[in-house]
Parts: structure tokens; C-alpha cells; sequence
């Protein structure tokens, strides 16, 4: 595929694509970057080079008002949980060996095999935990005087999280400025200390295909859609006359969905105008769509790309192949080795506890770690393991685990 970009983003400093905007003091911002912010950030950074464009600029135009796909950028704990998933209804146990039962794929049960609690379907919730930065701000009038009454606190994405997706289509163009990559973009605005992340593009990786289950393909949505029906009002299934012309064989029904619904909005930067708030349906949202026959798996690839529905270029519509988190029973497998160097992990034990106070308050620090994972040996591939995970409560236990010799 050659109109497709793998784009990696590494947050050098806070994030704050804002949400939900209220009237108190707090500002929450999403837990991934929106494809819309993606759009934005990449259409600030031409502008920078090229100074604004004009009101006929046909490549501007097609670039970022034609039919690309600014998908946005998620890492494996922002991705929402599929709705068609049944999950403990409360903290799984020590010993569960399975955390998901995904209804989509045919796999079911209404209570776990291992601790016996009861399962419920979710409510399209991250997967993991997005490690967070907080920071409180005060408003300030054209002299730089603080407003009074106009204290705030920012909950940003904390420096040092790392999310991918794909863009597709006449959007590809953005990602190169006069034949060079892109290699720093501003996300959600630019602060003195705030915004700035690093850039990787791959032009040459290949997504996966969207799933399919014999003549059935399967869509998780990883970002709102929006869809109309034959009256242009909203709807919550995708049209099947899209679906029909990118995977190229005629899609005939919508089988079975798991849906929830949702409002989308968002703000015009350039004309500091709001955009219009839509129904969609949330992320999180699972189709199974039955086609006259099984699609190619190259058009799977061209539909996981591209999305479904409206407001493509807005990150709308994005989809995903789910993956099933590792459960507290295969992580303590994966950390095993560490047991074999009592010794060292005596010594970290201490660092590796404070760690978890530093997780708490959004703190991320591998520093006191590196010269041990330099190390090439199973020890230092463990805690590299260890390291990667960013719930504190998963890591509190997990490491219980491992002084109890468990």
C-alpha cells in the first residue's frame, strides 16, 4: 500500500487536547490524541514553513479537506475496551487466566471459570491506564496580569507516553515539508513548556486487515463514528454502500452490533468558530456485517486504514484490531526471572516501591533502572517488562508477588 503512513508520536512535553469543557475549574483532555488534534498539528507545521495559504491553494485544499484519513494516535492502554466484550464486574483475581470474552468472535460465558464472579459487557472504558500530568494555571489578560477568579487546573498526557496510528490517502502529503519527514509537531495548542512531540513516519508498513469470521467481517470502531442514514439523519450502523465499495464484494447486512451513543463537536482553530455537535456512536462500538462472500485481505488493509463514515479526516470513524491485556497470572510469568537474582531485586525492591507512589501522581522515571537493563540477560528483560506497565495497582501487586515468592 503505497498511500498509507505509520506515524509514531513520543511526547517530549505535556499534552492537552481538551474535552468535555466545563464550567468549574478542572480541564480533562482526552487519553489519546485525536485525529482531529493529528490534522491540526500537521496543518500548523506547514503553515510554519510555508506561511498561510491562499484561499485557492489546491494542494492545502486536497491535503487537508479532501478524502485522506487523519486517523488518531492511541497506545494499547488508551484503546477502548470493544463493547461486545464481557469483563469481571469487579477486580479480576489473583488467578484469572482470561480477562476478556469477546460476544463479536463467539466466545461467551456469564461468570469467570477461575474466581467464579460475574461478567458484564463494557462500557467501551481504555484498556489500561494513560499516565497523566497535572499542572494548574492562572488566566491572563492582555498585560499579563493573573485574572482574578480565573485559577485552573490542566489533567494533560504526561510527557514520555508513546502513541501510533495511520494516516491514509491525499493526508500522507502532510508528513513530508519540502521532501523531508516531519520530525516534531506541536499537539493541542502551544504552551511555553507544553505541546511538543517527536515524530517517527514509516511509509512503508502495512496495517493489518480488519477481522473476519468466514463471509462476516468484523469492525471495532477505535474513535466515534458518525453515520447517516438514506435521510441524512443520524444513524447508528455504517452504510453498506460504502462498506460495499472499498472491500470491493456487496455487503448485505448489518448481523449483529453492540453500540452506545455519544455527541462529537470540536473546535475550528483557524476560524475560532465551534464546529457543529453531531450524534455519533462512542469508540468502543462493534459491527459484524455480513458480505456475499469473504473480502480480499488486501481491501481489509485498504478499510482498516481509511475508516468508516463521516468526518474521516477528523479521525472519525477509525478502526482497530483489539488485544486482550495481560492478566496479574501471565505478567507474574513474565517476571519470574527476577526471582532468580534475589540479590539484585532485594536492592531495587525499595526504588521499584516508590515507584508505584510515582505512578500515582503521573510520574514515570526509568532513570535509576538503565545501567541494570543494560545488562543482556533475563533479569534485565524482566524488568524491562516490569518497567512497561503504568498501573500502580497492577505493579504494587505484581511485585507483592514476587517478595512472596509467589
Amino acid at each position: 500500500m503505497t498511500d498509507t503512513a505509520r506515524v509514531t508520536a513520543t511526547l517530549a512535553e505535556p499534552v492537552a487536547a481538551v474535552r468535555d469543557l466545563r464550567n468549574d475549574y478542572r480541564q480533562e483532555s482526552y487519553d489519546h490524541i485525536p485525529g482531529t488534534v493529528v490534522r491540526g498539528a500537521l496543518a500548523a507545521a506547514r503553515i510554519r514553513h510555508y506561511g498561510p495559504p491562499k484561499q485557492d491553494d489546491a494542494t492545502f485544499l486536497e491535503i487537508f479537506e479532501g478524502d485522506g484519513t487523519f486517523g488518531p494516535l492511541h497506545s494499547h492502554n488508551s484503546l477502548p475496551v470493544p463493547l461486545s466484550v464481557k469483563v469481571h464486574k469487579y477486580r479480576p483475581g489473583a488467578t484469572c487466566t482470561q480477562l476478556w470474552w469477546d460476544t463479536a468472535t463467539g466466545v461467551n460465558a456469564d461468570t469467570c471459570p477461575k474466581c467464579g464472579q460475574k461478567l458484564e459487557f463494557s462500557k467501551g472504558d481504555p484498556t489500561g491506564q494513560v499516565q497523566r500530568s497535572q499542572r494548574t494555571h492562572v488566566a491572563l489578560d492582555e498585560e499579563g496580569v493573573a485574572v482574578d477568579g480565573s485559577l485552573y487546573r490542566q489533567n494533560s498526557i504526561a510527557a514520555g507516553n508513546v502513541f501510533a496510528g495511520w494516516l491514509s490517502g491525499p493526508a500522507v502529503r502532510a508528513l513530508t515539508i519540502d521532501g523531508a519527514p516531519v520530525d516534531t509537531l506541536i499537539f493541542g495548542g502551544k504552551q511555553s513548556v507544553q505541546g511538543r512531540a517527536e515524530i517517527a513516519v514509516d511509509f512503508t508498513a502495512e496495517p493489518e486487515p480488519v477481522k473476519v469470521d468466514g463471509d462476516t467481517v468484523i469492525l471495532y470502531l477505535a474513535a466515534p463514528g458518525v453515520f447517516v442514514d438514506a435521510f441524512g439523519l443520524p444513524s447508528d450502523e455504517p452504510d453498506l454502500c460504502e462498506l460495499s465499495g472499498v472491500l470491493g464484494v456487496k455487503a448485505l447486512k448489518v448481523t449483529r452490533k453492540r453500540v452506545r451513543w455519544t455527541t462529537v463537536g470540536g473546535w475550528h482553530q483557524a476560524s475560532g468558530l465551534p464546529k457543529s455537535t453531531e450524534r455519533a456512536v462512542r469508540a468502543g462500538s462493534v459491527y459484524q456485517i455480513r458480505c456475499a462472500e469473504a473480502p480480499a485481505e488486501d481491501a481489509r488493509r485498504v478499510l482498516m486504514v481509511r475508516g468508516v463514515g463521516l468526518r474521516r479526516r477528523e479521525g472519525f470513524g477509525a478502526l482497530y484490531l483489539p488485544q486482550e491485556p495481560f492478566t496479574r497470572h501471565r505478567w507474574k510469568g513474565l517476571l519470574a526471572p527476577m526471582r532468580g537474582d534475589w540479590k539484585t531485586f532485594q536492592t531495587q525492591l525499595p526504588l521499584l516501591r516508590a515507584r508505584v507512589a510515582e505512578l500515582r501522581d503521573g510520574i514515570r522515571d526509568d532513570a535509576p533502572y538503565q545501567e541494570r537493563l543494560e545488562a543482556d540477560d533475563r533479569y534485565a528483560t524482566a524488568l524491562r517488562e516490569l518497567l512497561s506497565i503504568t498501573e500502580p495497582r497492577l505493579v504494587s501487586d505484581l511485585l507483592d508477588d514476587l517478595e512472596a515468592g509467589k
